[in-house]
């Protein structure tokens, strides 16, 4: 199997590519400068020099490999160019390909400015309504745009994280971190009690090669293990930093994270469940306790040699 991955060397597609390569997949990865070929090639996977910006590029690229997967974000109408370009260009070349969007279960949100729990849950063997016009509706529009080329004759697929962890990165957890750095506490909103349904880099990463190799044509796989609230994650940071956790207003959150990260990432519900991909897929997650990582594992070794000291990476994540 020859594997492209786009935004192989960020967070997840990092993880993916180490699982494409023990399953003796051939894999590249998308390299916009020397420095990301570099440290593709100290990870054992072939560079492949562009831009997710260069569509018509893109569009000659992916016809010479038999999968390609996105792990990269684009905000809005730009993510829906580069989904095209990649469906097009697939098509263009004929023969059996297969394409894995990576989307995520922000998709399912419903905002929680006061930080309340909310009884909605989702599963992905079942079609969840379009949700109120926002990135929510445009996500999901982008997931539907795949899931539709399957009818044409690529294999497409869309998998959804819930909130990522482990290896003490990702985005949620780590932000709660820099707001102690910002704060001098560690945040939750209002009362914290709403819930993100989680999952291990290293689990959902190891859903993509049962996908690709047979998952559904036009499915979505959910790839989730759990959930914590945020006030139980922000008291597991606190725990770690040695400082109180502290309930902040949505306009403060707002000040201290971004008003789009603040709605999207940490003033929300987005509960789910994975059936389709644990029945299909024989997807079995092994990494299921999120605040025991924050306060002995992964979390706890980074603040403990200074990380979280820069600004926070608050950007949506899924």
């Amino acid at each position: 199997m020859k594997a492209l991955v786009i935004g192989a060397t960020g967070f997840v597609g990092t993880a993916v590519c180490r699982q494409f390569r023990a399953r003796g997949y051939e894999t590249s990865g998308l390299a916009r400068s020397e420095d990301s070929a570099a440290k593709l090639v100290v990870a054992g996977v072939s560079p492949v020099r562009g831009d997710v910006t260069d569509l018509p590029g893109l569009y000659r690229l992916v016809g010479s490999f038999d999968l390609i997967v996105t792990c990269v974000h684009h905000m809005r109408e730009l993510e829906m160019l580069l989904i095209a370009a990649i469906v097009d260009g697939c098509l263009q070349a004929g023969g059996e390909r297969r394409f894995v969007f990576t989307s995520g279960t922000g998709v399912l949100a419903t905002d929680s400015p006061e930080g309340l729990w909310s009884e909605e849950n989702w599963s992905d063997d079942e079609e969840a309504p379009l949700p109120h016009p926002s990135y929510r509706a445009l996500r999901m529009l982008a997931e539907d745009y795949v899931r539709r080329a399957s009818r044409d004759g690529l294999k497409t697929h869309v998998i959804r994280p819930g909130l990522i962890w482990g290896h003490g990165g990702s985005s949620q957890v780590p932000a709660i971190f820099h707001s102690v750095k910002a704060t001098g506490a560690a945040c939750y909103v209002g009362r914290g009690q709403n819930l993100y349904s989680n999952i291990h880099v290293d689990d959902l990463a190891a859903a993509y090669c049962p996908v690709a190799e047979r998952g559904t044509a036009g499915a979505v796989y959910h790839t989730v293990a759990g959930e914590t609230n945020f006030r139980e994650i922000a008291e597991a940071v606190a725990q770690v930093a040695g400082c109180a956790a502290r309930s902040v207003s949505f306009d403060e959150a707002c000040t201290i994270w971004g008003a789009r990260y603040t709605k999207n990432a940490l003033a929300c519900n987005s509960r789910s469940t994975a059936p389709r991909a644990r029945r299909e897929l024989g997807w079995k997650p092994q990494h299921i306790d999120l605040i025991d990582d924050i306060r002995h594992g992964s979390y706890a070794e980074a603040w403990a040699r200074g990380a979280f000291s820069g600004e926070s990476e608050t950007r949506w994540p899924g």
